[in-house]
């Protein structure tokens, strides 16, 4: 069983009961205690659940990042910049397009066409301003499991349908940008569907304000840098970051 389809399942448990021991999680699911204790450590950190002797127990709000709402108004002006710059320099009539689930990503909206563009997306953030500020454009949504933190929509269910389609560009964000590694997020399983979101896509364009550039490495590398065909910003990214991109042969757009 794939962990993903274990995260599920655990957290499904975890709704319809309040509480759950390892027992109870190793019978359900067919595996060893090992590696239950080992995918309720990982949702420990994502925020979704709380260890607790023999078990877990519900959490009812992550804790490991801060909601998209918390985060919408952050950098707000940077984040218009860089979607207006990202929306001339890469939409085109015609296209299908994914915004995926941050709110740099999510500010494309207001600078998108008003119609003759079709958007694919797993947020459903995105989505509700979509559905409000472009109505006459053809939106698909993932689908899958809900994120009470981001919004953001994964599992199978939301793999499955991404890999069905096929898109212009994937407008990506990152929790951070490091020299190293390039761009990381906080959650595992929202990665899985960024990566697939990417890998549909003629084009992958990371939208990132540059408070970015300083924020300690995430959990996990998002996806490696040669993946990504341009880096929007609205300043001048560090040394070390310049030379990764360069590297890697990734334009870099800074949006005045």
């Amino acid at each position: 069983m794939l962990s993903t389809v274990r995260h599920q399942r655990i957290l499904t448990l975890l709704r319809d009961n309040e509480a759950v021991s390892v027992s109870q999680l190793r019978d359900r699911l067919g595996v060893t205690a090992m590696t239950v204790w080992r995918d309720l450590r990982v949702l420990e950190e994502l925020g979704l659940l709380r260890r607790v002797r023999g078990g877990a127990r519900v959490c009812e709000r992550g804790t490991s990042e801060p909601d998209f709402e918390a985060k919408d108004t952050r950098a707000a002006d940077a984040k218009r910049r860089i979607a207006a710059r990202a929306v001339r320099e890469f939409v085109r009539e015609g296209d299908t397009i994914v915004l995926e689930g941050g709110t740099t990503v999510a500010a494309l909206v207001d600078h998108l066409p008003e119609t003759r563009v079709s958007v694919l997306t797993n947020s459903l953030p995105v989505a509700q301003r979509l559905r409000v500020l472009r109505p006459a454009l053809a939106v698909r949504v993932t689908g899958g499991w809900l994120s009470p933190v981001s919004g953001n929509t994964t599992g199978p269910e939301a793999l499955r349908v991404v890999g069905k389609l096929t898109a212009a560009v994937c407008f990506l964000g990152a929790t951070a940008f490091d020299g190293e590694v390039g761009p990381s997020d906080p959650n595992p399983l929202e990665i899985e569907v960024k990566r697939a979101l990417a890998s549909i896509s003629r084009k992958v364009v990371l939208l990132l304000d540059a408070g970015k550039f300083g924020m300690p490495r995430s959990a996990a590398v998002m996806i490696h840098p040669r993946r990504l065909d341009a880096l929007v910003t609205d300043a001048s990214p560090p040394p070390d970051v310049r030379r990764l991109l360069k590297a890697n042969g990734v334009k870099v757009l800074v949006a005045k």
